[in-house]
């Protein structure tokens, strides 16, 4: 007879409520044949979101953990890998949300693979609120991809939420613990996946990306990002295959950057107003990214 599949689901949790999504969770593990766990963990939350968190300790299968300090995106992922008791990691992000009442069975039938990922969408309308449409508008034009247009560039769509990985192959490489702030430690994770010839299956199994973050708080998160990748490409060659280091090579090799630069300064004022209330067209995000990956190479930037 053989043994059930064992699955470790592994939820970083920071200022934001999760109880819905546990339970979602739970209750499609509790429905399989399957040796399960749902890791929490609260990586620096205020009190009151601890204490909305700290209701799905008393579900089956859920270990909740609180940590003394925030670490950060990769340290906390590294730390929920290490701890995992079963051998199959299902990463997923704390404001995601479960479109599918057979989201883990789905999950379970590629679990030969030693890597799935299986997708984010967005809601289908944009928000009413102009404040967070910006987060809304990029997400759904660029991260809201189906499983074959993911398999096109298979390294190049990894993300650390919603992907299930074998424990042993995540260990093997691990997140890059230096990256503190925001963003593409992800890049540098599916080129190291990529170096080692780790096989990739992309399917359609998404989760809902609910946690939209205000225009500010996403265009400051752009900014951690573009630093992140800056300095990743820099020192490791990291990112080639990102549209921003792309656009910067040719701008580079054109001898292009200073003339970039002037006409940058001369529409910033109109493209960070629109991206800061929302309405702007996707281009304009576009160049706001390649000057701060352009300025965070700057000396003193």
């Amino acid at each position: 007879m053989n043994a059930a599949p064992s699955l470790s689901i592994l939820i970083p949790v920071y200022n934001h409520g999760v109880e819905d999504l546990v339970v979602e969770l739970v209750r499609q593990c509790s429905a399989l044949p399957l040796d399960f766990e749902v890791r929490v963990y609260d990586d620096g939350s205020t009190e009151e979101w601890k204490a909305a968190s700290r209701r799905v300790q008393h579900l089956p299968g859920v270990v909740y953990k609180e940590l003394g300090q925030n670490i950060g995106r990769s340290r906390i992922r590294n730390l929920l890998a290490r701890e995992a008791g079963k051998q199959r990691l299902l990463f997923l992000d704390c404001d995601s949300g479960i479109p599918s009442g057979d989201f883990i069975a789905t999950y379970l039938a590629h679990a030969s693979a030693p890597v799935v990922v299986g997708g984010t969408v967005y809601a289908a309308q944009p928000p009413a609120d102009a404040r967070f449409q910006l987060h809304w508008k990029v997400g759904k034009a660029r991260e809201e991809r189906s499983a074959q247009q993911r398999t096109a560039s298979p390294y190049r769509s990894i993300t650390l939420n919603n992907i299930l990985i074998a424990k042993e192959v995540f260990l093997s490489v691990q997140l890059d613990e230096s990256i503190l702030t925001y963003g593409h430690e992800d890049t540098k994770f599916g080129q190291q996946l990529r170096e080692r010839k780790i096989a990739i299956v992309h399917i359609n199994d998404p989760v809902v990306h609910n946690g939209l973050g205000t225009n500010t708080e996403f265009l400051a998160k752009t900014r951690e990002a573009q630093r992140n990748l800056r300095r990743l490409y820099s020192a490791g060659g990291y990112g080639m295959g990102t549209g921003v280091v792309r656009a910067y090579r040719r701008l580079e090799r054109w001898r292009l950057l200073s003339a970039f630069g002037m006409g940058y300064g001369l529409v910033r004022p109109l493209v960070e107003y629109a991206l800061e209330h929302g309405f702007a067209p996707l281009v304009f995000f576009d160049l706001y990214k390649l000057h701060h990956f352009i300025r965070s190479g700057e000396a003193g930037a």
